[in-house]
């Protein structure tokens, strides 16, 4: 694990800061080749509103999680810099922010979404990232060697555990290119709702390896963000079928 990646007087360099910054550009740069063939000027401005609600969201999801704790520090819920950002914070957020935007500037929410959804992809990969080089959302213990590392929890203690973080990351990216070929066949929306599919549905894989949140076999969806994630499996199932039935009937993009 490498938190601290460099220190100058009285700042640190964190390394989850930098692998989430690398993430966010790498992703608008992705964004601004793909689909250029399409004129429009608008859609950075709509990605740069959705990735700060989206940041809002992270923030607030992981207050809500950790509300034992910051309930009785209530000046530290504002220190962003202290680190602390909830995945599905962020994807509900940004969902949310996305289509709040598409009806407030009456911008076609399918382009929007589809041009941003590989975007979406390599910052989610980057995410895992950060966590790596953090060492949070570290995996349960287990005895399956080719899936497992002798890595620390958040306490430093040493164990067998799934490598949750490159697991992760690993499958992320395995999508990537599969979303970047469907993204020319299958109608824009469609390809937005199998990409939220995809990510959320590798989220819940891994999820039921980690060491930090209370898992077994026989309770996984008793863990709140384990529920999120099939809630989100289902909603986009629901929609991508719909989208692809509403092409298929229509005749056209």
């Amino acid at each position: 694990m490498f938190p601290i990646l460099d220190r100058y007087g009285s700042f640190f360099l964190y390394s989850f800061t930098m692998a989430l910054a690398v993430g966010i550009w790498l992703g608008l740069g992705l964004a601004a080749r793909w689909r250029r063939d399409e004129a429009d000027e608008g859609w950075l401005d709509t990605a740069v509103f959705v990735m700060f609600f989206a940041w809002l969201g992270a923030r607030a999801g992981f207050v809500a999680g950790n509300w034992v704790y910051y309930a009785e520090r209530p000046s530290e819920i504002w220190q962003f810099w202290q680190g602390g950002l909830s995945y599905h914070g962020a994807m509900l957020a940004g969902l949310a922010a996305l289509w709040g935007w598409s009806v407030w500037r009456q911008r076609p929410f399918a382009r929007d979404a589809a041009r941003l959804a590989p975007a979406l992809i390599l910052v989610v990969a980057f995410g895992w990232l950060a966590c790596y080089l953090e060492g949070c959302a570290y995996g349960a213990e287990t005895t399956l060697g080719p899936l497992a590392a002798d890595l620390p929890d958040s306490y430093g203690v040493f164990a067998l555990r799934y490598q949750t973080q490159l697991i992760g990351l690993g499958l992320t990216l395995l999508i990537l290119p599969f979303i970047l070929w469907l993204g020319r066949k299958w109608p824009d929306t469609a390809v937005f709702w199998f990409t939220i599919l995809l990510l959320s549905l590798i989220h819940l894989l891994v999820g039921t390896m980690r060491g930090d949140t209370t898992t077994s076999t026989s309770s996984v969806l008793a863990v709140p963000g384990n529920l999120l994630d099939v809630g989100l499996v289902i909603l986009a199932a629901i929609l991508l079928q719909y989208q692809l039935l509403a092409a298929k009937l229509g005749g056209q993009r």
